[in-house]
């Protein structure tokens, strides 16, 4: 493939160049992260030197992208350059990354005493729109990236003026009192689900609120609510109306993205350019796992499932809160438990572009199955990719990855 490179200013999108000499370039893709781009340019082309002396490519201000079959492959913000006589290396970041380390300046709010009153919390992804709209909001902060409309069951925020719930202590509690601090929601909200009962002459309302003054870092705080409410997020880079302009898409996925790529091959001996290694760890073994539910103290609901394989007796614990039925809970605990009895697991391998599974035919969050024949232990094996890089002068991909089955698809 015939591979180009294009400079643009973040802000004015005004191109800098349109046939960047890049060289040495690498390109990374990463699940619920962002991706990269790094390149050297070599020697020295007036072309990048502005009037003043200094280079036209600026930190902070550049964003370059990589095309090939007329497609966008990748691209990042230049955030660091190195110079060495008429070398000059460029490190790029995802699009993603601008909102790491930046504050939140005011205050985000949902619900409340009025619009509280309906419905049960907001939902997570309304929340990351929101911490992204307020990042580009401000002054030479629009980067331009649009976040998917995505809808999740995934509520947010906190019960106000609820009866105060029994406790071993107090079973009995005045139904005047209000249960302080407010009642977290934050889970998967069902339509069998209900609001706490309302203390006498109170009306109860939810709200979710991010303060200005909590000292809240935006990209800090999307992975947080991304982690929590299994939502999947991936950069996406793509051509706008007549190749003049590029769209910045910030994908969202719950509870996942990507698919189970059947259709491609990855196989030792065949497009697998080396060796797979096959890691066995017992860190994280546990061949019983109980599952704690909904309560507290001797009145928690529990599920304990236990799988005697003539290994030692090792216990995991499942934190499920918000589940209250005895049935999802044994059958949470059953899902951790065919997780933690895997000991082998392959967490990376290397792939050459090839009819089994060309280049740009699968992405991070995809299932692939990999197939492993030589050595001590054949195996096949269905692993999530995480993240890949690659040169577009080379002719393999290096993708980092782990088992599928370590992961929840269901959206609890």
């Amino acid at each position: 493939m015939m591979w180009r490179y294009y400079a643009f200013r973040a802000l004015s999108r005004e191109w800098v160049h349109r046939e960047l000499p890049l060289r040495d370039v690498t390109i990374e893709h990463t699940l619920s992260g962002p991706g990269g781009l790094s390149a050297s340019i070599e020697p020295t082309y007036a072309d990048l030197v502005g009037p003043d002396g200094n280079l036209v490519l600026r930190e902070w201000d550049t964003v370059i992208i990589a095309e090939a079959a007329g497609e966008l492959r990748g691209g990042g913000i230049l955030t660091s350059t190195e110079i060495t006589g008429d070398a000059l290396t460029l490190d790029c970041v995802g699009f993603s990354a601008y909102a790491a380390g930046m504050p939140l300046t005011s205050t985000l709010t949902w619900g409340g005493s009025s619009a509280g009153t309906t419905g049960a919390g907001v939902d997570a992804a309304t929340v990351i729109r929101a911490l992204w709209g307020h990042l580009q909001s401000q002054p030479d902060g629009d980067l331009g990236v649009v976040v998917d409309e995505l809808s999740t069951p995934y509520r947010m925020g906190e019960w106000h003026n609820a009866r105060k719930l029994p406790t071993d202590d107090e079973p009995n509690p005045d139904a005047s009192e209000v249960e302080e601090p407010p009642i977290p929601i934050d889970r998967v909200w069902a339509n069998a689900d209900r609001k706490p009962a309302p203390a006498t002459g109170k009306t109860v309302y939810w709200q979710k609120s991010l303060p200005w003054y909590e000292d809240i870092e935006v990209g800090a705080k999307v992975d947080e609510i991304a982690q929590q409410a299994r939502i999947d997020y991936r950069e996406q880079w793509s051509w706008g109306p007549d190749r003049e302009s590029v769209n910045l898409r910030l994908r969202l996925g719950y509870p996942r993205l990507g698919r189970r790529a059947s259709d491609l091959r990855f196989v030792e001996g065949e497009n697998i350019a080396e060796v797979v290694t096959l890691q066995r760890s017992g860190d994280d073994f546990a061949n019983v796992v109980s599952a704690y539910g909904s309560g507290e103290g001797s009145k928690q609901k529990r599920a304990t499932v236990t799988r005697r394989d003539g290994r030692l007796r090792r216990v995991a614990i499942v934190d499920a809160a918000d589940v209250a039925n005895d049935a999802a809970l044994r059958a949470i605990a059953g899902d951790e438990l065919g997780r933690t009895r895997q000991i082998t697991d392959i967490t990376g391998f290397t792939v050459m572009d090839h009819p089994n599974a060309p280049l740009g035919s699968f992405a991070p969050g995809d299932d692939v199955l990999v197939e492993t024949v030589i050595g001590w232990q054949p195996t096949r094996m269905w692993v999530r990719i995480l993240s890949y890089s690659y040169s577009p002068d080379g002719d393999t991909v290096t993708v980092s990855c782990t088992r599928s089955d370590s992961f929840d698809y269901t959206g609890r």
